[in-house]
């Protein structure tokens, strides 16, 4: 199922939304965690007005999300004057996979404006080589996505390079959304798996969102390009940050996850 007739796939059910998500978009034994943050949005999204713009998100990861059904649950827990405060919970085989907060403001009158500062020299896009579709070993959810590395390592490589720079974009021709550009911040693979010798299982264990841009009118093939880092790492966990550029080069939105690695 492509990323878009996933999204499409929720419906409510009782006071909730029921999902469908296809075997492609496993990760090991555990969906896509973009995808789980994705409709973990969608769901709040039904309660929360246009208007009101994403600008955080906060995901933890409590288990597995499995392939197939799943149940989302969400409420608005505050609604301010401009800003509105929702929870979602992802549920899996009778079990909580994921619980999400999302905070969606509408825009206030400013006199500061500051974005985050970025590298020069990077390559475009179209001067790096292309990535097969799915890598032989690769998880599944790989085959939704298009990559051309910039700068950085194929995870297990034993690389002493303790950041990335990578461009991204979906394979499906739907239109861009909110929703899409949360799962692609989290295509990348992590930055610590870069540094390690030989093939390690990892896991997220929380992961913050948030959107500096919300510009979606960008084509569906277009690149965006994501410049992540390790911020530290010690005891079998691994902090990372990432900027997210869109494809006009501006600053969209800013990511921050801890991995667990089990090697």
């Amino acid at each position: 199922m492509l990323f878009s007739q996933t999204l499409a796939s929720m419906q409510p059910q009782d006071s909730a939304w029921a999902a469908l998500i296809g075997e492609d978009w496993s990760q090991g034994r555990a969906t896509f965690g973009g995808m789980v943050a994705a409709l973990g949005n969608e769901a709040m999204r039904r309660l929360v007005p246009p208007d009101r713009q994403l600008r955080g998100l906060e995901t933890i990861f409590a288990g597995p999300t499995l392939a197939g059904a799943v149940r989302i649950e969400a409420e608005v827990l505050r609604v301010g004057k401009a800003v509105t405060i929702a929870h979602a919970r992802v549920w899996s085989a009778e079990k909580i996979a994921a619980t999400l907060t999302g905070t969606y403001g509408a825009p206030r009158s400013t006199s500061i404006s500051l974005l985050p500062s970025l590298p020069a020299g990077v390559p475009e896009a179209q001067h790096l080589p292309a990535i097969p579709a799915r890598a032989p070993a690769g998880p599944a959810f790989l085959q939704h996505f298009d990559f051309r590395w910039a700068e950085g390592a194929w995870p297990f490589s034993g690389s002493s390079l303790r950041s990335s720079k990578i461009y991204v974009r979906h394979r499906d021709s739907a239109a861009l959304t909110e929703s899409h550009v949360v799962a692609l911040v989290d295509c990348i693979p992590s930055v610590i798996l870069q540094m390690l010798s030989t093939p390690a299982p990892s896991s997220s264990l929380t992961w913050t969102l948030q959107f500096l841009k919300h510009d979606y009118r960008f084509a569906p093939d277009a690149w965006w390009r994501i410049d992540a880092e390790i911020d530290s790492a010690a005891e079998g966990y691994s902090c990372e940050s990432s900027v997210v550029l869109d494809p006009g080069g501006a600053p969209a939105v800013l990511s921050r996850q801890m991995v667990a690695v089990f090697g």
